[in-house]
């Protein structure tokens, strides 16, 4: 490996100790922002995830304080994010308007896909029309705002974005969520050994023939580890107690991400099938993939990431292999199924459980990004993390959708409360609820959050049903999360 490669494996890249630490210089460092889109598939029971707002008025936007709540004071689905409850920023009534446009403008010309699911994947990340293709499903229509900022924050040395995750097939063809540009997926690595090694950037002489990946890997043994022991004896006596506990804490980390992922001795490649005998599964192969996300932030080796969540298997969770969480998300919310479902008390319970298992995951990060030191505070002071669905709802509701953020977002946004919008502007589709403000402005306030100065993400504007515009919903930050 290049010298360069080592120190960024050690977590000494361009925000680790030897540039811009405070061991290295005096004063408070600026330490880079990252972001984090943890994209799940379907929507969230609403009921298992709004909190009331205690003496708050409908129709107003409201807010409350998550600071200092007990676990039993979060709503189900936020519980197991308790331990961070002051980082976080739980968003209630924002509305996937762009997606509802474009259903509204389908079905306004007779022609053309759309299905919710479809619409979704191309909306969530882009907020804008999806890309329609005659004879079958539509697709993303722009490029998505993790690719844009990839675009915009590119800097030698580091990828410009990672993709990590799994295939969405929805209906019958893969539903990417990330994508370069219109029709165009953004590539996605499946398998976090394949991302290991591209992470520490492996590399023979020029000198030698091109080898394929496994005989390079092969040709590094016994390990990397042994060229890191050599680095960390050279730069520990160099450092002080803090650069040394974080040097240690990232020599721990890549020694444990080779064993665990078979990168050392030959040994099995990461397993991320699921065939009911055991506890190994997709949640797994989720884990890796957030222990890699520290890693990469860690070493500076990219800011932005993009993680495509797996839809489990049902044994996964305790429930029946003949049966599906795409089957229970119609059946989900009394009063509001979909695809012609009754609904059924189990499916519920099946939702709010697969809600709870993502929750799980997205606090693992949390815990990752807070394990590394920085400045006076940790990783995830200077990180956004985002949750957020393709649907508002898992019955196919756009006008109900729910984000969570988490993080310090390196000072941008006012965390540790759950935040409210009202219901006030037109639906684009004649007979369904008003609607909240488009969740375009939460891409805007994200770009913010990302040190650009964009004032508008995807779609700028769309009618209502009632032929008024919909500019508002769209135009501007979501100011009330930032800080004043």
């Amino acid at each position: 490996m290049r010298r360069r490669q080592l120190l960024q494996a050690l977590g000494l890249g361009a925000a680790g100790l030897l540039r811009g630490s405070p061991v290295a210089r005096a004063g408070n460092p600026t330490w880079p922002s990252r972001i984090v889109f943890y994209v799940q598939p379907h929507g969230h029971i609403p009921n298992a995830l709004t909190m009331d707002i205690p003496g708050a008025p409908a129709g107003v936007y409201a807010e409350r304080s998550l600071a200092g709540l007990a676990t039993a004071d979060l709503s189900p689905t936020l519980q197991p994010l308790s331990a961070y409850a002051d980082r976080l920023l739980a968003v209630e009534g924002l509305c996937h308007t762009a997606a509802l446009a474009d259903i509204a403008a389908v079905l306004a010309a007779g022609t053309g896909d759309y299905n919710n699911h479809q619409i979704g994947v191309a909306d969530v990340l882009s907020g804008a029309r999806a890309l329609q293709q005659p004879g079958t499903y539509c697709t993303g229509g722009a490029r998505t705002i993790d690719q844009e900022l990839a675009v915009r924050l590119s800097a030698p040395g580091r990828f410009d974005s990672r993709v990590y995750g799994f295939d969405y097939i929805p209906n019958s063809v893969v539903s990417p969520f990330s994508y370069v540009g219109p029709g165009q997926a953004t590539p996605m690595v499946k398998d976090p050994a394949a991302a290991y090694a591209d992470l520490l950037g492996y590399v023979t002489p020029a000198a030698q023939a091109p080898q394929g990946r496994q005989a390079l890997l092969s040709s590094l043994r016994p390990s990397v580890l042994d060229a890191v022991a050599q680095e960390y004896d050279l730069l520990a006596p160099r450092l002080g107690a803090e650069g040394r506990m974080k040097l240690e804490a990232h020599r721990d980390l890549v020694r444990e991400l080779e064993l665990s992922l078979g990168a050392v001795g030959g040994g099995p490649a990461c397993n991320t099938s699921y065939d009911g005998s055991g506890p190994a599964g997709s949640a797994t192969t989720v884990r890796d993939f957030m222990r890699l996300i520290r890693l990469a932030f860690a070493c500076d080796l990219t800011r932005i990431v993009t993680v495509s969540a797996p839809v489990p298997l049902c044994p996964e969770l305790g429930y029946p292999a003949d049966a599906t969480f795409h089957g229970y998300a119609h059946q989900s919310i009394p009063g509001a199924t979909s695809c012609g479902q009754m609904y059924s008390p189990l499916a519920e319970q099946a939702m709010r459980d697969l809600d709870a298992w993502h929750a799980g995951h997205v606090a693992y990060l949390l815990e990752q990004l807070d394990s590394v030191p920085e400045g006076s505070g940790t990783m995830l002071d200077h990180t956004t993390v985002v949750w957020i669905a393709e649907l508002g709802t898992p019955t196919h509701l756009h006008y109900d959708a729910f984000v969570v953020l988490a993080g310090g977002g390196n000072g941008f946004f006012s965390t540790g409360r759950y935040v409210r919008y009202p219901r006030t502007f037109a639906n684009p589709i004649a007979g369904q609820p008003v609607t909240g403000p488009a969740h375009n402005r939460l891409l805007v306030s994200l770009m913010q959050a990302m040190g650009q100065t964009d004032t508008t993400f995807g779609l700028t504007d769309a009618a209502g049903a009632d032929l008024s515009s919909l500019g508002a919903a769209f135009r501007g930050p979501l100011g009330e999360l930032q800080k004043a």
